[in-house]
């Protein structure tokens, strides 16, 4: 069980292995950049896909009207959730410690003519004031943090009153698979191996297949994430379906990536609430 007196021993390693693990951590994204996209606009390749994202994102949001939100998106990567906020009319900041990631997302910016900001930065120390934005979402990345307990603080503090967190991940370790799903898996290398001649993700010696021990949420389960959320002073916080966007992937991704990525791993949406006043 994991609850907030673990919090502590969830902030991964001391200072000097923590700046060390970055920076492999930021030589890994940069390297991968261009594959990782490849397979994150898969997610966006229909139209209906499109639209379930939209809805699925509106639905998330604080109940404020039209009113244009100010949102902050963590570990943007790509710009998967920046661009995704920003077509809805809303005002966005993608940050991410990776300059290859953010080349990449600047440019699908230019290219869909959508006004967002990307600056360079750490999830675990924002450079932002208090009070800063009214939503701080992020995709893909808690996993990914050596402290993920000081991240959520970061977002909690740079969050409005009102506002909201939303966090979506999943467990991409085969830890708590059943033998079947790491068939799949297994199935879904195979074949993506033999039709490309590699497995695009892997390779170099790189990945966090090495760094995976030392990261706190290499597994991560939406009750870890809930109970660090709720530690962070959010409310309301409970996970939010996310079916209906595996099952419209499903219907769009080629076989060895639905074997790899969606049938074998579980994903989540979990958001929170920020209460007081400034």
């Amino acid at each position: 069980m994991f609850d907030a007196e673990q919090q502590e021993e969830a902030e991964g390693a001391d200072a000097m292995s923590t700046k060390s693990m970055k920076e492999r951590i930021i030589e890994d994204w940069n390297w991968r950049s261009r594959e990782y996209t490849g397979r994150s606009d898969m997610y966006l390749q229909t139209e209906r896909q499109q639209r379930l994202w939209k809805e699925t994102l509106t639905g998330l949001l604080p109940a404020r009207g039209e009113e244009r939100l100010d949102v902050l998106d963590v570990g943007t990567g790509p710009g998967f959730l920046a661009l995704q906020f920003a077509s809805m009319g809303h005002t966005v900041t993608g940050l991410d410690l990776s300059p290859s990631m953010l080349e990449i997302a600047a440019e699908k910016a230019a290219v869909l003519e959508l006004p967002c900001s990307f600056i360079e930065g750490d999830a675990e120390s924002l450079p932002f004031p208090d009070h800063s934005f009214d939503v701080v979402a992020n995709r893909h990345l808690l996993w990914t943090l050596p402290n993920p307990g000081r991240a959520i603080r970061e977002w909690v503090r740079v969050l409005k009153p009102g506002g909201r967190v939303l966090v979506m991940d999943g467990d991409w370790t085969n830890k708590q698979l059943t033998y079947k799903q790491k068939m799949r898996i297994f199935m879904g290398h195979s074949l993506t191996f033999f039709t490309k001649g590699k497995i695009p993700w892997k390779g170099k010696g790189r990945g966090y297949d090495d760094l995976a021990h030392m990261l706190p949420f290499s597994g991560v389960d939406p009750g870890k994430v809930i109970a660090l959320m709720e530690a962070a002073g959010l409310n309301g916080v409970r996970e939010h379906d996310v079916q209906h966007l595996l099952d419209a992937d499903a219907e769009s991704f080629p076989l060895a990536y639905r074997w790899s990525f969606i049938d074998s791993h579980r994903r989540f949406i979990v958001a929170g609430n920020k209460t007081g006043s400034i």
